[in-house]
């Protein structure tokens, strides 16, 4: 399957004193993308965004690669997002952030399943294993 293509709605606060979306919003926008495509109302593929959840969800590392600025605009840009790799209680996401269909940013989180109670890793299942990798490049 391509990646999955998330439309991201810029905000004025995104902004920096260049007028371009600032490094920080860059790592929220990145948020934004994984959580419409992972935990859609309609299909949610990963485990429940609450915090009475058995397994939480955490970013275990970012990586951002910086291509060209974004400006400000109200059109929403793009995030294309897919999953590069599953292993033992992780997976890696990759994004890339397209404005006018030109490549801005490049980026990964290590995202890391972990038990509620005990703060433990969760091995990542069998089936979550092969729904995820439904979403690999």
């Amino acid at each position: 399957m391509p990646a999955l293509r998330v439309p991201l709605h810029l905000r004025w606060s995104d902004l920096d004193a260049y007028g371009h979306v600032n490094n920080v919003a860059i790592v929220g926008l990145l948020e934004q993308a994984r959580v419409l495509a992972f935990w859609s109302d309609a299909d949610p593929i990963l485990p429940p965004l609450r915090a009475d959840a058995p397994t939480w969800v955490l970013v275990a590392g970012v990586e951002v690669s910086y291509k060209r600025v974004i400006e400000h605009q109200t059109e929403p840009i793009v995030a294309e997002v897919s999953i590069e790799r599953v292993a033992g209680a992780s997976f890696v996401i990759s994004y890339r952030l397209l404005q006018d269909e030109r490549e801005c940013v490049v980026a990964t989180t290590t995202m890391a399943l972990v038990d509620a109670a005990t703060q433990r890793p969760v091995r990542v299942g069998p089936d979550l294993k092969s729904r995820l990798l439904e979403f690999s490049a």
